[in-house]
Formats: structure tokens, C-alpha cells, sequence
């Protein structure tokens, strides 16, 4: 099993209900980080619902990609990674080269500014199975 990031969820927002109202919905698990959940049976859910709530749901959720539409993404995606990792090493070493001083001390500012962003995301991930 590997994790992926599919939402962050804001206050207000649900989850889970793309089942109920789509066909063949993957199976995706809700990881919270620092945040309170509330988890309710769908079916009551649906029964307590009002009815104009229930319609903009339907208005508003996006139903998620199939298992081969996730996999195939998700591995354009690596390859654009990887690719653009590569030309952006390749192109600061010929740059570096013609420039050693001042593109190393900018280098060492855009590594701790891309890590302190790390360190400040908080992020819900959903598991895909």
C-alpha cells in the first residue's frame, strides 16, 4: 500500500460520500492530522440530510478516477518529476560552472526555504488501496 495526497479538507467541508452517489468509487481512507472528524453511518447520514443539502452535493462532488486512470496519472506524473529534476540539475551545473560563487550561495537559500516549507505543511492523506 502506498499513501497519496487526493484533498485537503477545509472546516465545513465531508468526505467519503462519492460512494453513494457514483458508481465503483475506490477505496480511500481519511488520515487526520490535528484536526477533529466526525464519522456517521452513510445511511443515517443520508436519512438526516435535508434535501436541498443533498442536492448540492450532488452539484458539487467530483467523482474520483478509476484505479488505471489513478495509476496511469500518477506515473505521468513521476516521469514529469523525474524529468524535470533532471534538466533543472543539469542546467544549474552548466550555470554553476560558468558562475560558481554567486549561484552557490542562492542554491543553499532556495534548499532551506524549500525544507522550512515542508516542515510548515500540514496536509490530510487518504490511502488508496
Amino acid at each position: 500500500m502506498f499513501y497519496v495526497h487526493v484533498k485537503t479538507i477545509n472546516e465545513g467541508q465531508h468526505f467519503g460520500l462519492t460512494d453513494l452517489l457514483f458508481p465503483n468509487q475506490p477505496v480511500l481512507t481519511l488520515v487526520s492530522n490535528e484536526c477533529e472528524c466526525i464519522l456517521l453511518n452513510k445511511s443515517s447520514f443520508m436519512h438526516l440530510a435535508s434535501d436541498p443539502f443533498k442536492q448540492s452535493m450532488r452539484r458539487s462532488e467530483i467523482p474520483f478516477p478509476s484505479d488505471t486512470a489513478f495509476y496511469k496519472t500518477y506515473h505521468t506524473n513521476e516521469l514529469w518529476k523525474r524529468f524535470s529534476k533532471q534538466a533543472y540539475l543539469d542546467a544549474f551545473g552548466r550555470i554553476n560552472q560558468q558562475h560558481p560563487t554567486s549561484i552557490k550561495h542562492l542554491s543553499n537559500i532556495n534548499e532551506r526555504k524549500h525544507h522550512q516549507q515542508q516542515q510548515q505543511q500540514k496536509t490530510i492523506l487518504i490511502g488508496a488501496a
